[in-house]
Order: C-alpha cells, then sequence, then structure tokens
C-alpha cells in the first residue's frame, strides 16, 4: 500500500494554482463593482425600478410601486430620491401596499360614488377600504392576488370572536402578501444576479486587457513553474480563511453585507490591501501580468527580441476574454470550488 499526496499530480497543482488566481482576479473585480454599486446606490434602485415596473396597473392606470414609495414608512427609510433604501422587509412591503391600496385615491372617488349601497363589514376602517378598492377597482393582475390574498386571510381567521376576526385577518393578510414579496425578492435577486454578472464581465475585460491578465500565458507558466505553483498553493493555505470571507462580504451575485455609503472607506482599504497581496505575489513568484510581461516566444525581431505574431495576438485576446469569464462567475464561486477541491482528502491511499 502506498500513500500518494492528493497535490503530487502535475496538473492538479497547475489547477489549483489557476483556480486561486481566478479567485483573486474575481474578487478584485467584485470588490471594484461594489464600490460602484455603492456610490450610485444601484442595489436599492435596481429593486425600485422594478417594483415602479411590475406593480404598474394597466387596468386602473394606478402605479401602485410609486406609490408604496411615496408611503411614509418607505420614505422614513429613504436616504434622498437618488438613494433608496437597498432592502426592504417583505412583511413592511406588505404593509405598506395594503395601506397603499385602501387609501388610493382612486378607492377614496369611487367609495363616495358607492357610499349609498356600502355596508361596512369592519370595524377596521382600514379592512373596511382595502376590501372596498380590491372589490370595486378595475380587475388586474394585482388586484386579483390581493383579492385572493384577502379570501384566504378569511379562510384562516374565521373565528365567532369579531375583534379577534379582526386582527387575525389582518395578521393573515399580510402573511399572504408577504408571501407574494418573498417571491417577488426572489426573481428580483435572481435578476440582478445576471446583471452583476454581465457588469463583471465587462469590468473583467476592462482590468485583463488593461493589466495584461492572460489566463492562458498564466496556465502556461504555472505548467513550467513548480515553484510558483507551490508559492501560489502556500498564499491561498495561509490566508484562506481571509480571503472567503472577503467573498461573503463582497459578493455581487447576491446580498452583500456592505450596505451603505459609509462602507466606501472599508471597500478602498479592503481592496488596497488585496491589490498589495496580488501585486506582492506577482512580484515575488514572477507571474506573468503586465504588459512588460506579454511576450510571444514564436518569432523574434531582428535585433533578438520577442514579437508578436497573429496567432500570439489572437491567444493573448482569447485569454483576456477567459479571465474576463472567470470574474463574471463571481468571487464565491472559485472559492467554493477551491474549498470542495481542498477538502478534499489530502492524500489518496493507492494499493499497488
Amino acid at each position: 500500500m502506498m500513500e500518494i499526496s492528493f497535490f503530487s499530480s502535475t496538473i492538479v497543482q497547475v489547477a489549483i494554482s489557476l483556480v486561486i488566481s481566478w479567485a483573486l482576479f474575481a474578487l478584485l473585480c467584485s470588490m471594484i463593482l461594489e464600490a460602484t454599486v455603492q456610490i450610485k446606490s444601484e442595489r436599492g434602485r435596481f429593486f425600485r425600478n422594478k417594483i415602479v415596473e411590475k406593480l404598474f396597473d394597466f387596468s386602473n392606470q394606478i402605479n401602485w410601486g410609486l406609490l408604496m414609495y411615496n408611503n411614509s414608512n418607505i420614505r422614513l427609510l429613504t436616504k434622498s430620491e437618488k438613494a433608496p433604501p437597498a432592502e426592504i422587509n417583505s412583511k413592511t412591503m406588505a404593509e405598506v401596499l395594503i395601506d397603499t391600496v385602501a387609501n388610493a385615491q382612486a378607492a377614496k372617488i369611487l367609495l363616495q360614488e358607492k357610499k349609498e349601497d356600502l355596508n361596512n363589514k369592519y370595524n377596521n376602517d382600514l379592512l373596511n377600504n382595502f376590501e372596498f378598492a380590491i372589490t370595486y377597482l378595475g380587475q388586474s393582475d394585482l388586484i386579483m392576488m390581493l383579492r385572493n390574498s384577502m379570501n384566504k386571510a378569511k379562510i384562516k381567521s374565521s373565528s365567532s370572536d369579531a375583534a379577534v376576526v379582526e386582527k387575525r385577518l389582518y395578521e393573515e393578510l399580510v402573511k399572504e402578501v408577504t408571501t407574494w414579496f418573498d417571491q417577488f425578492n426572489d426573481r428580483t435577486s435572481a435578476w440582478y444576479k445576471k446583471l452583476s454578472r454581465k457588469r463583471l464581465f465587462i469590468i473583467g475585460l476592462l482590468v485583463s486587457g488593461i493589466v495584461n491578465i492572460d489566463s492562458i500565458a498564466l496556465f502556461k507558466y504555472y505548467d513550467s513553474n513548480p515553484t510558483a505553483r507551490a508559492a501560489m498553493v502556500d498564499y491561498y493555505t495561509k490566508n484562506k480563511e481571509q480571503l472567503e470571507a472577503l467573498s461573503a462580504k463582497y459578493n455581487p451575485t447576491g446580498q452583500s453585507v456592505v450596505v451603505d455609503q459609509a462602507s466606501l472607506a472599508l471597500i478602498k482599504k479592503d481592496t488596497e490591501k488585496l491589490t498589495k497581496q496580488i501585486d506582492s505575489l506577482r512580484t515575488n513568484i514572477d507571474l506573468p501580468i503586465g504588459w512588460k510581461k506579454a511576450v510571444c516566444k514564436e518569432k523574434k525581431d531582428p535585433s533578438g527580441k520577442d514579437c508578436f505574431t497573429l496567432s500570439c495576438i489572437l491567444l493573448k485576446i482569447l485569454g483576456i476574454i477567459i479571465s474576463a469569464f472567470v470574474a463574471s462567475l463571481g468571487a464565491p464561486f472559485w472559492f467554493d470550488v477551491l474549498k470542495k477541491a481542498t477538502s478534499t482528502a489530502q492524500t489518496v491511499t493507492k494499493v499497488v
């Protein structure tokens, strides 16, 4: 029986070293994107835009989303018109929507027209106004959703005590609408992830093009340089916890820990620290990063210096595009790959 180290294979060492490099590059791109998102209050504006878009009621020509963001409960959470809150609790959104529909001007006009025919069912004016609105307003998709929520809430809140019924009815109604907002948030998160990946690709393309981060050149370098492979694995092993924490914090395709403008200083500090580590690695193990390293060994000019050929240029473009694609997957993806790889048994027992 003979023990073989999991990392003894050259191809495994090359793959691990390359993935570590990709993870660091993706993390740097994520930090750049996060800083941009924070400056522009992008998350809050994206969520607000989706609410405004999806809650436009064509049947009644009412934009419930705009009315919701004018509600005092949300205005109190808003820094400015250009910086809406990045995250609003689904329960809060549900309560605001119920209040908005119950107090909509269109519903009030209808209420005045039909006042003589209206019999109040509840002691609570909010419930009376809400039920009136979803009954007499044009039956759009949103109004139908609210009507269904009200019907489900009635079934779940049946009781002989009228006061108890109204309290439970409101609570169940809020729960039903909260469930809808939870589902809406899930869809919005998926849309935001898709947008973030496109932006990460663009940032990755710009950074790799400016700095010359060529994945093909990195692969060739690690393949021929065992010292560089060992140094890269050693760096990751020593800084694993710190890097994974940064990856979770700056996750543009998920919920970021960084949520306000005051944290821009923290982003700058973390970015500078990571940049120094990457630059130190580049210097110590002579990584082929930077245009001074952009050599092509296929052909030399009359002076004996390396020069570019068409095939070399095409490979360079491909290597940079691969790096941009790597960035678009996000740092958490690559750190998860590393975690799975390194959590595999460090040694493999082989029976000879």
